[in-house]
């Protein structure tokens, strides 16, 4: 999914991450191979793999409760800046309601963020559908999200 699409959420839930304060804890550089798909492999010199750079964003979310969240968004490097709204991105945060909520249906769109941890915490929530859809993200996602997409221009010029 891009993050235009990520940011297209109910307004109850932009809401509540309006009460949310964000702080970007770290960012990571993750660069990794990935198959190319047969069409394209004469523009590649006919090579089966090639190396893909990604960002990672760590972000500690504090809610109106007073809870800590840590939210995780993985995009591609913008260097030309040319617009936000199209850059693909996975997402992941810690709390129960995305767990229960979005992680099934995020991942059905690969836009959530996986590895061995978010995983092993995720556990069955990754195969077993939600009882109840509210919306995409829960509240400390959006509240990453916004922040992000209000900082983009300045994060993708520190890359």
């Amino acid at each position: 999914m891009t993050l235009g699409e990520l940011m297209n959420i109910d307004a109850g839930r932009q809401g509540k991450a309006a009460s949310c304060s964000v702080e970007l804890v770290r960012i990571y550089h993750e660069v990794k191979s990935e198959s190319i798909p047969d069409p394209l492999k004469a523009q590649y010199g006919g090579r089966n793999m090639i190396n893909t750079y990604y960002v990672v964003f760590k972000f500690l979310v504090t809610s109106d409760t007073g809870s800590k969240h840590t939210v995780i968004i993985k995009t591609s490097p913008d260097f030309d800046m040319s617009g936000w709204e199209n850059n693909t991105a996975e997402i992941y945060c810690d709390c129960p309601d995305f767990m229960y909520r979005s992680a099934y249906t995020l991942k059905g769109s690969s836009a959530l963020f996986l590895n061995d941890k978010t995983k092993m915490t995720l556990g069955q929530a990754l195969s077993t559908p939600p009882k109840r859809t509210t919306s995409l993200l829960c509240k400390h996602a959006y509240a990453a999200l916004k922040w992000f997409v209000s900082n983009y221009p300045n994060l993708m010029k520190t890359i």
